[in-house]
C-alpha cells in the first residue's frame, strides 16, 4: 500500500511522481492500493491516466474542513494521519507499506502501523523532518521538543526496510539517523508532464515578455529557498545588455516577502500562481534560464525537483545555494552555473554572460538533455522502484 496525501487527479507535479510509481508497480504485476487525501493542492482538468482504470485501488481520506488545503494545515494533517493509521491497521491484505514524507507526520504513523502489522516499510524521503523545521528556525535545535521529534523520526527511519533518498547529501543525513547503509537507496525524482518546453508567442505577449531574456523560478517559494542573492544579482545585471525579466511561478510562505523586495528593487518581474504539470511546459517555454535556490542548512534536507524538469527540457540552470546534491548534478552535467548564497556579484556575472553568449546557453541546454536521458529519465527511476518493491516483498516472505 502506498501512502501519499496528494494523489490523482492532483495537478501538482510532485503528486504525479507517486502516481507514476503506482502505475509502474501495477504494470509489473503487483496488487497496488493507494491511501491518499481528497483535497487537491493544484486543480487540473488534464491529470493524465486514471490509476483506477489500471486496477489500482484508491482509498481516500474524507475531507475534514471546507476551503483550500493550505488552511488549518496542522488540523488537516492530524486528521489525515489518524485516518491513515486506522486504514493501515484494518487493511489486512497489505504485505508492504510505502510512504512518501507528505505530510511529514505520516512517517512515524506508518512506521507504527508497519511494526504492529509486522510487515515491511519503505520510506521515500522527499524531505527530512525535523531537519526542515530546525534549518528554517521554526524550532530551536537544542530544545527538548526538538530532541523528542528527532528521536521519533529517527526510530521510524531505522524501522524501515528501505529508505529512498534523492541524492548523496540526503543519504548522509539519513545515515546520521542511524539507518544502516545497506538499507539506503538513491533514486532521483524525474520530470513530470510533457518533456518538451512549448514556446507560445501568445503567452509571451500576454505577459509582456516579447523582447525579454527570461529567468524563471518555478515551484514553492518556501522557507528552504534563498531569494535575496537572486534578486540582488538581477538588480545588478539589469542595467546592461538585453532586457532582463524575472518570472516566478508558484506560491508559498515567502512569496509576499519576495514580491515586496522585488518591488523595492524596481525589478522587471512577473508572479504567476501554481500551474499543473500539464501546463508547465508552456511556462518553461518562456525562459532562457531556469533558477534553483536553496538556503544554507537545507542541503540534503530538501532536493528541489524543479531541476529535473529543467534538465528534461534542455533549460540551462542557475543554482544559488550551498554545496550539495544540486551543485553536484549541475557540475557533473555541465548544464549551468553554481553560485554561493550571498554572492550577488557572481549571479550578476552569470546573467550578463548568459544574455549575450548564445553558444554557451546552447551548450548548457544540450548537456542538460543528455544528462537527463542518461541518469534521471522517468524509466530509470521507475525501474528502480519496481526492483525495490520486489526486493522488499521477497525479503519479507517466510
Amino acid at each position: 500500500m502506498l501512502v501519499e496525501q496528494y494523489f490523482y487527479p492532483e495537478g501538482w507535479g510532485g503528486a504525479q511522481i507517486p502516481r507514476d510509481i503506482a502505475l509502474a508497480w501495477r504494470e509489473a504485476g503487483f496488487a497496488v492500493s493507494v491511501l491518499c487525501g481528497t483535497e487537491q493542492y493544484v486543480a487540473t482538468d488534464d491529470a493524465g491516466p486514471d490509476p483506477a482504470a489500471a486496477g489500482i485501488t484508491i482509498l481516500r481520506v474524507p475531507r475534514l474542513l471546507p476551503g483550500a488545503p493550505r488552511t488549518a494545515r496542522m488540523l488537516r494533517t492530524l486528521w489525515f494521519c489518524l485516518w491513515a493509521l486506522v486504514r493501515l491497521l484494518a487493511r489486512r491484505r497489505a504485505r508492504l507499506i510505502v510512504t512518501q514524507t507528505n505530510p511529514p507526520l505520516i512517517v512515524p504513523v506508518t512506521a507504527l502501523a508497519a511494526a504492529i502489522r509486522r510487515i515491511p516499510l519503505v520510506i521515500i524521503a522527499q524531505d527530512l523532518y525535523p531537519e526542515v523545521l530546525i534549518a528554517s528556525g521554526s524550532i530551536p535545535e537544542s530544545a527538548w521538543p526538538t530532541r523528542l521529534l528527532e528521536a521519533v523520526f529517527s526510530r521510524a527511519y531505522r524501522r524501515a526496510s528501505r529508505v529512498v533518498v534523492l541524492g548523496p547529501c540526503m543519504e548522509r543525513r539519513v545515515r546520521a539517523k542511524g539507518v544502516a547503509p545497506e538499507r539506503l537507496v538513491i533514486i532521483s525524482n524525474w520530470a513530470t508532464g510533457h518533456l518538451e518546453a512549448v514556446r507560445q508567442a501568445g503567452l509571451r505577449a500576454r505577459l509582456g515578455l516579447e523582447d525579454a531574456f527570461v529567468v524563471l523560478y518555478t515551484g514553492n517559494l518556501g522557507r528552504g529557498h534563498e531569494f535575496a542573492t537572486l534578486l540582488e544579482g538581477v538588480r545588478r545585471a539589469a542595467g546592461s545588455g538585453p532586457r532582463l525579466t524575472l518570472v516566478f511561478v508558484g506560491g508559498g510562505a515567502r512569496r509576499a516577502e519576495v514580491e515586496r523586495r522585488a518591488a523595492e528593487l524596481g525589478l522587471d518581474v512577473r508572479f504567476l500562481d501554481h500551474v499543473s504539470a500539464q501546463e508547465l511546459p508552456a511556462v518553461l517555454g518562456l525562459a532562457q534560464l531556469g533558477v534553483v535556490t536553496l538556503r544554507a542548512g537545507f542541503e540534503g534536507v530538501i532536493v528541489p525537483s524543479k531541476l529535473f524538469g529543467y534538465l528534461a527540457r534542455g533549460l540551462p540552470t542557475l543554482y544559488i545555494g550551498p554545496e550539495g546534491d544540486m551543485s553536484e548534478v549541475i557540475r557533473a552535467a555541465d548544464c549551468g552555473a553554481v553560485c554561493a548564497p550571498g554572492d550577488a556579484a557572481a549571479v550578476a556575472a552569470v546573467l550578463e554572460r548568459a544574455r549575450t553568449d548564445h553558444s554557451l546557453l546552447e551548450h548548457w541546454g544540450q548537456r542538460a538533455r543528455a544528462a537527463y536521458a542518461r541518469r534521471y529519465d522517468r524509466t530509470i527511476g521507475l525501474a528502480a522502484y519496481v526492483s525495490l518493491a520486489a526486493g522488499a516483498l521477497r525479503e519479507a516472505s517466510p
